[in-house]
């Protein structure tokens, strides 16, 4: 059986009960980065948070030995077809879970492959729910709204990422992407120049010993970082509330060409195509593909 497990953004006391009792249990941890996955397994150990659960209460080190005898298997991006491939046909017989760096697996990280793997082929999997660092941004923006659009990481190209930027904020709703620290400040000036009145609640470093949040206009958060360090992961909740109020009224039309224009996975286009043709997605993800559309 395969387990997805969400892990800490950056306070381990955010590890679940349930996400403790499967990491202890697991035969095997497939992970993003094996450094990654064998530091949080000892601060567990160090911190003494699997002996919060009596089912795994153990001394230090009875659990290192524990530990010593569980398989960590890199499983990313770059090697997750070849790794599919060369399995043996009972690897799922074991106790195997995955982990992310950070958060919750194929949320803007690896992990859809394996489920989709799992479904193919009939092997039992499942997800325990947990940490997602745009849940947590949401709440913090005092945004009101049903529904959201999340984008994952902002394209790097400035043309794309306007382009992004300007049609997505337009669709309605609050839209969050995750940017990296060094591209932050460019991102905003690009907001500022194509969102000037849009409302932001940009985080940074979740649930982190440096966890700080700043709201307003771009021009006024670009103002608001002057003199602060700007590392670590950032979250960014836009509300365009002049696209919001356009689309309300009717005035704002978006086209089929508009969408196959974007830079987006075909996926992402084929689900927007959706929505304003009616058609089913796998339908409009095939048009796509052979350029029908």
């Amino acid at each position: 059986m395969l387990t997805l497990v969400s892990t800490p953004l950056g306070n381990l006391n955010d590890i679940t009960l349930r996400g403790l009792e499967t990491i202890f249990r697991a035969q095997v941890i497939l992970c993003e980065d094996t450094r990654v996955a064998k530091k949080l397994y000892f601060l567990l150990i160090d911190k003494e948070l699997f002996n919060s659960l009596s089912s795994c209460y153990f001394t230090k080190d009875e659990h290192i030995q524990r530990f010593k005898q569980k398989s960590f298997l890199a499983f990313h991006s770059h090697n997750q077809e070849k790794f599919l491939r060369d399995i043996r046909k009972d690897f799922f017989t074991q106790d195997v879970i995955y982990i992310s760096d950070a958060g919750m697996p194929c949320i803007s990280d690896p992990g859809a492959i394996l489920v989709s793997y799992c479904i193919r082929h009939g092997i039992e999997y499942d997800v325990l729910p947990g940490i997602s660092a745009l849940n947590v941004c949401f709440a913090a923006s005092g945004i009101e709204s049903s529904r959201f659009f999340f984008g994952g990481f902002l394209p790097h190209k400035q043309t794309d990422r306007k382009q992004t930027l300007s049609f997505y904020t337009k669709l309605g709703f609050p839209c969050i992407w995750y940017e990296s620290p060094h591209r932050l400040l460019q991102t905003l000036k690009d907001m500022e120049s194509t969102l000037p009145d849009a409302y932001i609640c940009a985080c940074k470093e979740i649930s982190k010993i440096h966890q700080k949040r700043y709201f307003g206009s771009a021009t006024e958060i670009i103002v608001q970082l002057q003199g602060d360090r700007i590392c670590g992961e950032w979250v960014l909740c836009v509300e365009n509330r002049q696209g919001a109020q356009e689309f309300q009224n009717g005035c704002n039309s978006i086209g089929v060409e508009d969408i196959i224009a974007l830079p987006l996975a075909p996926k992402l286009k084929a689900k927007l195509l959706a929505k304003i043709t009616q058609k089913p997605i796998k339908q409009c993800y095939e048009e796509l593909l052979f350029h029908t559309v």
